[in-house]
C-alpha cells in the first residue's frame, strides 16, 4: 500500500481508499487542515504531478496555478462558497447531481499538448455525525468535448456568416417553426429585421396581411399537397433539391413596395436523416415577370393601337362561342375595313395613316361595352366581337353608331380628315359555328358591304356565301391564270372620222379560263385589284401590247397609238409611272405611241394630285386620255387643268344619240369644250350609222364601235390593219 493510501487508511477505510486509488476518475482528497492526504494515480495522470510531491502539503493549487490560490475543494471546506465566482467568472454551478457539492471548470495552459480543459467537482467529507473531515475533489478531462464544442461554435458561427452574408435572400425555422436565421439579404428584400422575427413563428408577417403557412411551413409539416392551394398551380418540385419545392406569386403588400418573388424551401437533415428544419430562399424575379407581361401582351396584342390581335382575339371568340352555345345566347362579329385608308396614308404620310388608326380604334372601343372586344388584325382591318347582343337590331344599332363615329372628322396635320368604313356582320350560331366560319362570313359580308357603296354595312346571307365562293375561285384562277399565260389581249381599233383610217387600237383584256372560256374584265379587275393582282397583270398588259403592237409599224409606216387602260390602283399608288418607265425603256419604237386611258371617276377623286401624276407620265412621253367623259363629278371645271391629249365621251351618251336631244345637246357641248381646249376627241361605243354621221357633224374626231369593228385578235387586228392601209 502505497503513502496516499497510508494515509487515507488511517483516517478510514482501506476498502474506500484501494477504490479511490484505483478509479479511472482523477480525484484528490484534502483534510480539514487543506492537507492534500489522497492524489489518485489518475489524478497524477491527469496533472502530471506525483503523489509524492503533493500528497502531505497543503497545496494542492500548484499543479494548476502559477500563484497560490484555493482550489474548488479549498472552498468548499471553508465553506466560501461565495468566493466562487471570484475566482470561476461563471464557470461554476452547484452539482446538480450531489446536493452541497459545486462544479467548475477552467482551462490549463501549461498541462501537456497545448493545455487541457478540466471539469472538477467538489464536495465536503463528513463523520456519520455530521463532522467535516475534509473535501473531494474530482476532475476530469473534457479538452476533447470543449475542443468539440468549440469547433461546433466555429462552424456555427461560420454558418452564420455565410448565411448573413449570402447574396441570396434566406431565412431558417427549426422543426418548431421557429426562425433560427433571417439574413441581412431577406432584410433588405422583405425591409424586416432579423432581430424582429428571429425566435418567433412570425415568418408569415412579412409576405401575407393574414396568418398562413409559407412554403417551408408546408415542407416541414409534409403538407406538400395544400401547395395548390396556396399558390395557384405556380409551384413545382425543385429540380436541384431533393425533397425540394419552388413557388412564384405576387405580393402586393410588401413594405419596400409590390414584388414577384420565386422562393424555394429545402429540408434540413440531422446525421439520421430526420428533417430538423427547413429553410427558404427568396429571389425577386419582379423585372422578369414584367418583361415576361410585356412578351405576352406584345404577342397579343397590336403594336400600334393597343388592341387585342389576331391570336388574341380569336381565343376570346372561342371562348364567347363555348359560352354561348352553353347559354344558348347570340354572338355578333362585326369585320371592319377602313374606305380608301391607303389615299390617305399615300397623300398624308404614314404617320398620319398611324395616328388616324390609333384615334379610329379609340373610336370605336367607345362604341362597344366592357365584355365586348375590338381587335386590330391588320392594316386597315378591325374586328369586333359583341357578347350576348339582345338582338339583330342591336348588332345593326352599334354597327351604324361605329360606321358614325368614324365619320366624324379627325383633324391630322392640321387638316379635317373625314375616314369611313365598311362593316360585315356574321351572327352566332345562324352564319357559322366556329370561329374561322363566323369570321370568313363577316369578311364576305364586308366585301358585299363595300361593292355596294362605301360607308355602310351587310349582313352576311346566303347569297353572300354564293358569291364569296364564286370570288374565292375567281382569286385563285387570277393567280394560276398569271403563272399559266391563260390572259390575251383584244385590240378595238380607233377610226379617224374624216378618212376612215385606223388610228390605233385600244388593248382589251381577256382570260381564257380553262373551264368557262373567255372572261371578260368587268368580272375580274375589280376583284385583282382587290388582291393586289392588278399592278402584274397591268404590267403584262404594257408589255404584251408594246410587243404585239411591233409588227404593225411596217403596215402603217405613220404613227400608231396603242392605248391601254390605267386601273385605280395603278394610278391611286403612281405605281403607273414606274411600270410605264420600265417598259418605254425596253420597247420604245419611233412609230408607236403609248396612249394610257385613265377614267374620269379616278382622276376627280383627288383632283390636285392626279394633275400632278398626269404631268409626270406626260413628260415621260406618255399620250394621255381621259376615259368615260362624263360620268364623274365638275369635271367641265377641271378639265382644262389636266394634260389630256384625247377625251373619250362615254358609250351611255352615244347610245341615245339620233332619238334624245338632250343627249345630243350633252354631247355636242362636249365636242366644243374638248376641241376649244385643243384635245381630240373620241366616242366609243358607236353602234349605228345615225350616231357615226351626227359625230361627223359635229365635228368628233376619232369613233370606236361594233358599227366600225369588233375587239379583234392580235393577229386578226393585223389583217384589218393591212386592209384598212
Amino acid at each position: 500500500m502505497n503513502k496516499n493510501s497510508a494515509l487515507l487508511g488511517a483516517a478510514g477505510d482501506t476498502l474506500l481508499t484501494q477504490a479511490l486509488e484505483g478509479t479511472p476518475v482523477a480525484s484528490f482528497v484534502i483534510n480539514k487542515d487543506h492537507i492534500v492526504v489522497h492524489w489518485n494515480h489518475a489524478c497524477e495522470m491527469v496533472t502530471g504531478t506525483p503523489a509524492e510531491r503533493i500528497v502531505g502539503t497543503n497545496k494542492s493549487w500548484k499543479p494548476f496555478y502559477p500563484t497560490e490560490r484555493p482550489t474548488m475543494a479549498d472552498l468548499v471546506l471553508d465553506e466560501l462558497t461565495d468566493e466562487i465566482p471570484r475566482y470561476y467568472r461563471g464557470k461554476f454551478h452547484p452539482s446538480p447531481v450531489v446536493e452541497g457539492a459545486w462544479e467548475a471548470d477552467d482551462f490549463f495552459p501549461h498541462f501537456p499538448n497545448g493545455g487541457k480543459w478540466l471539469s472538477f467537482t467538489a464536495q465536503l467529507l463528513k463523520k456519520e455525525d455530521g463532522e467535516v473531515v475534509g473535501a473531494i475533489e474530482t476532475l476530469r478531462d473534457i479538452t476533447d468535448q470543449k475542443r468539440s464544442e468549440l469547433q461546433s461554435r466555429e462552424s456555427l458561427s461560420l454558418l452564420n456568416q455565410i448565411i448573413d452574408g449570402c447574396p441570396v435572400p434566406m431565412f431558417v425555422i427549426n422543426e418548431d417553426h421557429v426562425i433560427t436565421h433571417w439574413n441581412k439579404a431577406c432584410e433588405s428584400i422583405i425591409d424586416k429585421s432579423s432581430k424582429d422575427l428571429v425566435g418567433t413563428k412570425d415568418q408569415w408577417k412579412p409576405f401575407y396581411d393574414h396568418k398562413r403557412p409559407v412554403l417551408a411551413d408546408l415542407l416541414l409539416n409534409s403538407e406538400t399537397g395544400k401547395l395548390a392551394e396556396y399558390y395557384k398551380g405556380i409551384w413545382n418540385k425543385s429540380p436541384l433539391v431533393e425533397g425540394g419545392w419552388e413557388a412564384t406569386d405576387h405580393f402586393p403588400n410588401l413594405q419596400t413596395g409590390p414584388k414577384w418573388l420565386y422562393f424555394t424551401a429545402a429540408p434540413i437533415r440531422n446525421a439520421t436523416g430526420h428533417m430538423i428544419g427547413a429553410v427558404e430562399t427568396l429571389q425577386d424575379v419582379t423585372a422578369q415577370k414584367h418583361y415576361e407581361q410585356k412578351l405576352e401582351h406584345q404577342a397579343k396584342h397590336d403594336a400600334l393601337t393597343q388592341l387585342p390581335n389576331r391570336a388574341l382575339f380569336a381565343d376570346r371568340l372561342n371562348q364567347a362561342i363555348a359560352h354561348a352555345e352553353r347559354d344558348k345566347t347570340l354572338l355578333a362579329v362585326m369585320f371592319i375595313d377602313l374606305d380608301d385608308f391607303k389615299t390617305i396614308n399615300d397623300t398624308l404620310g404614314h404617320h398620319a395613316g398611324d395616328d388616324l388608326l390609333v384615334e379610329l380604334s379609340e373610336r370605336i372601343k367607345n362604341c362597344i361595352r366592357v365584355g365586348d372586344t375590338v381587335c386590330r388584325i391588320g392594316g386597315d382591318e378591325f374586328v369586333v366581337l359583341l357578347v350576348s347582343p339582345e338582338s339583330d337590331g342591336h348588332v345593326a344599332d352599334v354597327t351604324q353608331r361605329i360606321i358614325d363615329d368614324i365619320a366624324e372628322p379627325i383633324n391630322l396635320g392640321h387638316e379635317n380628315i373625314h375616314a369611313r368604313c365598311s362593316i360585315g356582320v356574321a351572327l352566332y350560331p345562324e352564319d357559322g359555328l366556329t370561329a374561322p366560319k363566323l369570321l370568313m362570313h363577316a369578311d364576305s359580308a364586308m366585301y358585299t358591304a363595300k361593292a355596294k357603296g362605301k360607308g355602310g354595312f351587310c349582313f352576311f346571307t346566303d347569297e353572300i356565301n354564293q358569291e364569296t365562293h364564286t370570288r374565292l375561285q375567281i382569286e385563285q384562277g387570277l393567280y394560276s391564270a398569271l403563272e399559266q399565260g391563260d390572259f390575251e389581249l383584244y385590240y378595238q381599233p380607233l377610226f379617224d372620222l374624216s378618212s376612215g383610217k385606223i388610228t390605233g387600237a385600244e388593248a382589251l383584256l381577256r382570260w381564257h379560263h380553262p373551264e368557262q372560256g373567255i372572261i371578260l374584265p368587268g368580272e375580274f379587275i375589280s376583284i385583282a385589284e382587290q388582291i393586289g393582282l392588278i399592278v402584274p397583270i397591268g404590267d403584262w398588259v404594257l408589255k404584251t401590247a408594246l410587243t404585239e403592237a411591233q409588227s404593225w409599224m411596217a403596215i402603217t409606216n405613220k404613227p400608231l397609238r396603242i392605248s391601254v387602260n390605267v386601273s385605280a390602283r395603278q394610278f391611286q399608288n403612281a405605281e403607273i409611272l414606274k411600270s410605264f418607265r420600265e417598259t418605254m425603256h425596253a420597247y420604245k419604237k419611233a412609230n408607236l405611241h403609248i396612249e394610257l386611258e385613265v377614267t374620269e371617276s379616278i382622276v376627280m377623286d383627288d383632283p390636285e394630285r392626279a394633275s400632278k401624276l398626269l404631268q409626270k407620265l406626260k413628260d415621260q412621253g406618255a399620250h394621255l386620255a381621259m376615259d368615260d367623259f362624263g360620268t364623274g363629278h365638275s369635271s367641265l371645271a377641271y378639265l382644262r387643268r389636266f394634260p389630256f391629249d384625247m377625251v373619250k365621251i362615254d358609250r351611255s351618251f352615244v347610245h341615245d344619240l339620233g332619238t334624245n336631244r338632250e343627249a345630243e345637246a350633252i354631247v355636242r357641248a362636249m365636242l366644243e369644250l374638248g376641241t376649244a381646249l385643243g384635245m381630240r376627241m373620241v366616242a366609243e361605243g358607236v353602234e349605228t350609222a345615225r350616231q357615226k354621221e351626227f359625230l361627223e357633224m359635229e365635228g368628233c374626231h376619232e369613233v370606236q364601235g361594233f358599227l366600225l369593228s369588233y375587239p379583234l385578235e392580235a393577229e386578226a387586228f393585223r389583217t384589218l390593219l393591212k386592209e384598212n392601209t
